[in-house]
C-alpha cells in the first residue's frame, strides 16, 4: 500500500471526513423526505464559507477598531481603509486614543509612519548622547519607526489568512483538551496527527438580523463562541466582531476587533502596491531608531585659533540608504570670558560614521574650554531596487492566495499551539498546493510543515529517528510528497525541538530530498 499516496491527498481527504462525520449526526428530514443538514450545520457551512473566501483574498481593506487588554489597561486603534495583503503588507490610516494619527506602511521589510504632531509627541525619541539632538521631523514626512510602535503588529494580526482562519473560533472551542475521534491517516503516528471528532457539536448558529439592532453588518450573520461574522448576499465576509483569537501576542493578552472587511481581487491588490510603491519612492526619509555612540571630540588651540573636531557615528535599523547632516554649534570660554563661537557643517552615510569641524580666532597661551551641541537630520531613503524586488514579491505571493481549505484540528492542545505560532492559523485550517496540504505559508510564500514537540522522544541514540517508529516512514512520505507538489516553492520544516530537526534534516539528507529547510523554533511558554 502506498501510505505517501495518502499523505499527499491529505487536505482533501481531511475536509471529505469532516463534514461527513459532522453531517452524519445531525440529518434531519425534509419535508419530501430528503436528508438535509440541521440549522447548527447550514450556519457552520455558511461561517465556513466566510472562513475560507477571506483566507484566500489577496488583500483586504478594514475599517473600524482593535482593542488589545493586558492586566495593566486597554489601548483601542482605530483603523481607515487599511489595506492588509497576503503577504502582509499594510498601507492605511491608523489613530490611537489619545496618542495622535498617522498614514502607516508597512512594505519591502520596513516600518513607516507620517504622523501628526501627536502621534511623535506621545512616542518619545531614542535617548542620545549629551549634546546630540535629532532633528523633528515635518509632519508631512516618512519616518521609519519600530514594528512595536503601535503595540500590535497589523502585518500578523490582519492578514486574510489568519483572520479567515480566526473566524471559526475551532482554538477557542477546543481549549485545552485532546481531541479524540478518528486519526487522518497523513501523520497518524506522528505528535501532530490531527482528529476528526464526531462528538463535540460545531458550535456555530445564525442569528437575525434587523436594522439598526447594533450588530455587524451583512444580510445574513453568524455567531461562533466569541466572534459573530456578517456576510453578503454571496455569502463573503463584510464585518466582525470579538476575539482575534488564541495566540496572538501571547495567551495572556486579549485582542478583539470590530471591524468592517472588504476582500479585494487580484486588480485591487496590484492596486494598492502600485500606489504604496510610490509613495515612497524618492521620499526623503527620517528614523525614530537613529542611534548615536559618545562623539569623539577634540579641541587644539596650539595655533592661530581654535579647531572642535568631532568623529561620530551612527547606527539607522530602519534604512540601509542616505545621509546624516550634522550641524554644530561651539562656544568657548578661556578662564570663564566668552572668546567666540562658530558652527560647522558635516555629513555620515546611514549606518556610517562622518566628521565635523569648525573653528575660533585666539592664539593667546590659555586654558581653553569648549561646549557643543550637535543636530543630526537624517535625509534616508528606501533603495529602488530592493523596493521593486519586494513590490513584485509580494504582488506574486498575494496572487497566490487562493488554497485555504478547513480540516480536522491537530490532537494536542501543545501541537495546536505550536502551528499557530507557526503557521499564524488554526490547525484546523490548511493551505493546498494541488492535492497536498501545508501547514501554512510565509508571508513571502515559503510553504510551511510544523511540527510541534513529542518528536524528540523517537530520536536514537545515534541521533536519526527510529526506523522502528511508523512516525520515520511517514515524515519522510510527508516531506518527499510536499516537495514534489511544491514544484519551485520554497519548503520549510519547522521544529520544536533541536534533537528533532537534526534528525529530520539526516533523515532528508539520506534520502536524497534537497531544496527543503529543516529549522527549530522553540515552543512559546
Amino acid at each position: 500500500m502506498r501510505t505517501n499516496l495518502l499523505a499527499a491527498g491529505g487536505a482533501a481527504a481531511a475536509v471529505i471526513a469532516v463534514l461527513a462525520v459532522t453531517l452524519s449526526g445531525v440529518l434531519t428530514p425534509s419535508s419530501d423526505g430528503t436528508a438535509v443538514p440541521d440549522e447548527e450545520m447550514q450556519a457552520l457551512k455558511g461561517l465556513v464559507h466566510a472562513s475560507t473566501s477571506l483566507a484566500d483574498a489577496p488583500a483586504v481593506k478594514y475599517n473600524g477598531t482593535i482593542t488589545s487588554t493586558l492586566a495593566s489597561g486597554s489601548l483601542t486603534l482605530t483603523v481607515t481603509d487599511l489595506t492588509v495583503t497576503a503577504a502582509g503588507d499594510v498601507h492605511g490610516t491608523v489613530k490611537q486614543e489619545g496618542n495622535g494619527s498617522a498614514e502607516w506602511l508597512q512594505i519591502a521589510g520596513k516600518t513607516l509612519a507620517k504622523g501628526n504632531k501627536e502621534f511623535w509627541q506621545k512616542r518619545p525619541d531614542k535617548k542620545q548622547p549629551a549634546g546630540v539632538f535629532i532633528a523633528s521631523v515635518p509632519d508631512d514626512q516618512w519616518v521609519s519607526t519600530e514594528e512595536a510602535t503601535l503595540g500590535i503588529d497589523l502585518r500578523d494580526a490582519l492578514r486574510p489568512a489568519r483572520l479567515g482562519a480566526v473566524l471559526r473560533q475551532q482554538d477557542t472551542s477546543l481549549g485545552g483538551t485532546e481531541v479524540k475521534g478518528t486519526p487522518l491517516t497523513r501523520g497518524d503516528k506522528t505528535p501532530d496527527l490531527r482528529v476528526t471528532d464526531s462528538v463535540d457539536s460545531t458550535g456555530v448558529s445564525e442569528t437575525e438580523v434587523e436594522d439598526a439592532d447594533g450588530g455587524v453588518d451583512g444580510v445574513r450573520r453568524y455567531q461562533a463562541t466569541s466572534m459573530t461574522v456578517g456576510v453578503d448576499d454571496d455569502g463573503v465576509a463584510t464585518a466582525l466582531r470579538g476575539s482575534l483569537g488564541k495566540g496572538y501576542g501571547g495567551d495572556t493578552v486579549k485582542v478583539e476587533a470590530d471591524l468592517k472587511v472588504a476582500p479585494l481581487d487580484d486588480a485591487g491588490m496590484r492596486e494598492f502596491y502600485s500606489s504604496a510603491k510610490t509613495s515612497v519612492t524618492g521620499a526623503k526619509i527620517g528614523s525614530r531608531e537613529i542611534v548615536v555612540p559618545d562623539p569623539d571630540g577634540g579641541l587644539d588651540c596650539s595655533g592661530a585659533r581654535c579647531v572642535i573636531t568631532y568623529d561620530l557615528r551612527n547606527t539607522t535599523p530602519g534604512l540601509d540608504r542616505g545621509a546624516v547632516a550634522i550641524a554644530l554649534h561651539s562656544s568657548l570660554k578661556s578662564n570663564g570670558r566668552d572668546i567666540g563661537s562658530c558652527d560647522g557643517n558635516g555629513n555620515m552615510p546611514v549606518n556610517g560614521r562622518g566628521r565635523v569641524t569648525c573653528s575660533v580666532p585666539f592664539a593667546q597661551n590659555a586654558d581653553v574650554n569648549s561646549s557643543s551641541r550637535m543636530t543630526l537630520t537624517l535625509n534616508g531613503e528606501l533603495d529602488p531596487a530592493a523596493l521593486a524586488a519586494a513590490v513584485q514579491t509580494g504582488i506574486d505571493v498575494s496572487a497566490a492566495s487562493k488554497g485555504w481549505t478547513m480540516t480536522a484540528p491537530k490532537a494536542t492542545e501543545e501541537a495546536r499551539r505550536f502551528n499557530r505560532q507557526i503557521a499564524l492559523v488554526s490547525s484546523g485550517y490548511v493551505y493546498r498546493v494541488g492535492d497536498y496540504a501545508f501547514d501554512g505559508r510565509e508571508k513571502d510564500g515559503t510553504l510551511l510543515l510544523v511540527h510541534g514537540p513529542g518528536y524528540d522522544a523517537h530520536v536514537a541514540s545515534n541521533g536519526g529517528f527510529d526506523p522502528a517508529w511508523a512516525g520515520t516512514e511517514q515524515l519522510l512520505s510527508q516531506a518527499r510528497d510536499a516537495r514534489e507538489a511544491a514544484g519551485d516553492k520554497p519548503i520549510r520544516m519547522v521544529f520544536a525541538e533541536g534533537r528533532s530537526a537534526d534528525a529530520a534534516r539526516g533523515l532528508l539528507i539520506a534520502n536524497k530530498i534537497e531544496n527543503v529547510e529543516v529549522v527549530t523554533v522553540p515552543l512559546y511558554a
